[in-house]
């Protein structure tokens, strides 16, 4: 089983609404996702997860304490791929969750105060040896002034970029509401194909390369 964390200390990066996107994306491409809720405001269990209803994929709210024995309890019950949504500002909480996944996705806004921010997220995970990318959300439709140099400086951070970036979009939010991600709301919008290609890149990354759960081992 794999396990993916969307971590940002800074607020407003969008990370629960990744976390649930891509969830579903990775679920209607045919691997069996669960998500776990870390953040105490629980916006990914209490108000999406309970819109949803009973649909996959499944999402549970968790303390950053128990997070191991939920992550062996959802490998033990066949699931393949774990997303974990994070609080901000909790480093204690963080570091537990740097020590149980394989991949940590790093939302950053097009600011250079983002990626400011950034920094303390990226020391806490490379102290862990976790491997990260950064993925750009909440852009303008095309490139402008703040993207390049959002882009520059993540590079000079060694922080490596996704291709695919996540377009300031009114679908996004309105999906959330009604217990939906985008590829379900409207499936053949901007919104959808940005967060299906996204999932798309990350499901090639030589970190978390997915196989069937019949070959897993379960980690000692």
């Amino acid at each position: 089983m794999k396990r993916i964390a969307l971590v940002q200390q800074k607020g407003g990066a969008a990370k629960t609404t990744l976390c649930v996107h891509l969830a579903v994306a990775a679920d209607q491409a045919g691997t069996r996702t669960a998500i776990i809720d870390t953040d105490p405001q629980a916006s990914a269990s209490a108000v999406w997860g309970q819109a949803r209803g009973d649909r996959t994929p499944p999402v549970a709210p968790v303390l950053a304490a128990e997070l191991k024995e939920a992550m062996d309890a959802a490998e033990a019950d066949g699931f393949q791929l774990i997303f974990v949504d994070t609080p901000p500002h909790t480093a204690p909480a963080l570091e537990v969750v740097a020590r149980n996944i394989d991949l940590a996705l790093v939302p950053v806004q097009p600011s250079i105060l983002d990626v400011a921010a950034t920094q303390a997220t990226l020391d806490l995970l490379r102290a862990n040896r976790v491997p990260s990318v950064a993925v750009l959300t909440r852009t303008s439709p095309r490139p402008d002034e703040e993207i390049v140099e959002t882009v520059r400086a993540l590079r000079d951070l060694e922080l490596p970029l996704l291709n695919t970036r996540i377009v300031e979009r009114k679908v996004y939010r309105r999906a959330l509401t009604q217990g939906q991600a985008v590829g379900e709301f409207e499936p053949t919008s901007k919104a959808a194909r940005e967060i299906r290609q996204l999932w798309k890149e990350i499901a090639v990354l030589d970190a978390i390369q997915l196989k069937p759960a019949t070959a897993q081992k379960r980690r000692s």
